[in-house]
């Protein structure tokens, strides 16, 4: 991979948003902004292992002083995510980057304090409701910079692929008898979808780049060293086996490919809604990846449950 944390610009002045910041790819996906001078809010659900972190990054830095925020967010309690961006929209004008990065896999099955699957409201859910809260404040950044400044990012992977048909479950969105990894896979696709959509709304238009526009991109870091995947190995024999021959990146590395979509200079307007994959290149979405009826069933089904239960109006 050519890419290096060394070839990002200089991000003075600009703003980001990571969720899951605390740990793996968040983590190394903020020290790497910091680094570059940026302002970055960290959202995570334990505030002594973000502040942890902050400290950690600062240091690793050497920049004792980096403006590094929490914001406290419960991807399992809608009502945080709410609270989560009034707190960063009191505090800030503007935003430049917002990378929906936290997420579970293959975890026991569970339901949320709101009525959903686990794996549906931390990877999608949660992170959909964020994305409606802040896409104003995106949106007038982004009238205010050139083209390619202010990037949206939301991390999938290539496990959208195996969801399976109809890709989302409307009728039955908990799969309760369903395997971990289903669950995941459906989320996962849910995550491309929306990264579609908001393209789709807020991405390129026209052939000449404008300002307006925001670039977008689904992620998939591949199989990376950290609390997911360990999860993903207690339930997958395929999981465990990957990692005993050291098939996983570190979170360094597999932070690399978001770092790249999120401020990368490499990273093309005509690459925006694509699916950006290791090696900073972007694939073709495949299978129900690229089903654009599902993505709008998906989309129009997921801001009327929000809506009713309050959390969009």
């Amino acid at each position: 991979m050519g890419f290096t944390v060394a070839s990002l610009p200089d991000l003075t002045g600009q703003i980001y948003f990571v969720t899951g910041g605390n740990a793996g790819i968040g983590l190394e996906t903020i020290k790497a902004l910091a680094s570059k001078g940026a302002t970055v809010y960290l959202g995570a659900r334990s505030e002594s292992k973000a502040t942890a972190a902050i400290a950690t990054i600062r240091e690793s830095i050497n920049n004792p002083d980096a403006p590094i925020h929490y914001i406290y967010l419960d991807h399992m309690d809608l009502s945080t995510i709410v609270a989560g961006a009034q707190s960063f929209l009191s505090k800030e004008t503007a935003l430049h980057g917002l990378l929906l990065n936290a997420g579970i896999m293959c975890t026991p099955w569970e339901v949320s304090k709101d009525g959903y699957e686990a794996h549906f409201q931390t990877n999608y859910l949660s992170h959909f409701l964020l994305t409606e809260l802040l896409l104003p404040i995106l949106k007038t950044t982004a009238l205010n910079c050139e083209p390619g400044v202010v990037r949206f990012v939301e991390m999938a992977s290539g496990a959208y692929m195996f969801a399976k048909s109809p890709g989302i479950f409307f009728d039955q969105i908990d799969m309760p008898k369903h395997e971990p990894i289903d669950r995941y896979s459906q989320s996962k696709l849910a995550n491309v979808l929306h990264a579609n959509e908001i393209n789709k709304q807020l991405g390129p238009k026209e052939k000449v780049a404008e300002k307006g526009e925001i670039w977008v991109s689904s992620v998939d870091p591949g199989l990376v060293e950290t609390g997911l995947s360990a999860s993903y190995a207690s339930t997958s024999l395929l999981g465990r086996t990957l990692i005993r021959l050291g098939m996983a990146a570190t979170p360094a590395k597999g932070a690399l490919t978001p770092i790249f979509a999120t401020a990368g200079n490499g990273f093309k307007r005509e690459w925006s809604g694509a699916h950006i994959v290791p090696g900073a290149k972007p694939r073709v979405l495949i299978r129900q990846g690229k089903d654009q009826a599902l993505q709008d069933k998906l989309y129009k089904w997921t801001g009327e449950q929000l809506k009713s239960k309050g959390f969009l109006t």
